[in-house]
């Protein structure tokens, strides 16, 4: 690459944009103009799903590379794996270039992330079933507020104000996030996906990353960060090494 890619950040569930500006700054800082998107699921009741993330993510994608011709990296963290995946269709980087176009999509990473065969939900790679630690009420999943500091920012266990603080930005998501099959597997089209996986997740962990990863391609690139399933908020200096030893 002559000049550095531009990051988009597609979040999972529950966690809502300050979350993620500390990660964007620090990115930012690299030299990558990133962007962080907020997903209409979080915060949102069915019918909004994942066609409805995958439509708002694809609205920032389509003016950076068709008007721009931006080179871009997506980052899918947690959930966000399934999202970023479904909206880079279409929109590869050798594709265009072949096309004598340019700009376009270099890369996805699945950070902590589901990486999700086609046809298949967020709901069937848990099993079929909702995890212990999640709470369903009507249209929407919520965490458990008494579990989550634990499953998701265990990491953090030092800075019990910090886990405090992040266990309150949470917000729940739209049931049909988990229950949408994904519709297209940027890895078996062309696009090089790499993954950064997460040792000490309580939310995703490393077995259940390890055994989704291979789905990328024996040439995919991974790092592994000693964190929780947030790395963006534990470690973050360490995670902005890890993107750039993977892209």
């Amino acid at each position: 690459m002559s000049s550095k890619p531009t990051i988009v950040i597609v979040p999972g569930a529950w966690q809502k944009p300050a979350a993620f500006a500390g990660i964007v700054a620090k990115l930012q800082a690299a030299g990558y103009p990133t962007i962080h998107v907020p997903l209409p699921s979080t915060g949102g009741v069915a019918p909004i799903g994942l066609s409805d993330d995958i439509a708002v993510v694809r609205k920032v994608l389509l003016p950076l590379i068709e008007e721009q011709g931006k080179e871009v990296v997506l980052i899918g963290h947690s959930a966000g794996g399934i999202s970023a995946s479904g909206a880079v269709e279409g929109l590869d980087a050798a594709s265009r270039a072949k096309a004598g176009q340019t700009g376009g999509v270099l890369k996805v990473i699945f950070l902590a992330a589901f990486v999700v065969p086609k046809g298949q939900s967020l709901l069937d790679m848990l099993g079929g079933n909702p995890l212990p630690w999640m709470v369903i009420e009507a249209d929407r999943v919520s965490g458990n507020p008494d579990m989550v500091p634990q499953v998701a920012f265990n990491d953090l266990a030092s800075q019990p104000d910090e886990q405090a603080k992040w266990v309150r930005e949470m917000d729940y998501t739209s049931a049909a996030l988990f229950a949408s099959p994904a519709a297209y597997e940027p890895w078996a089209n062309g696009i090089p996906c790499a993954y950064i996986h997460t040792s000490d997740d309580g939310a995703l962990p490393l077995p259940v990353q390890q055994a989704m990863a291979p789905q990328l391609g024996a040439h995919a690139k991974s790092a592994t960060l000693k964190a929780g399933h947030c790395p963006h908020l534990s470690v973050p200096d360490d995670l902005v090494k890890a993107i750039e030893s993977v892209l």
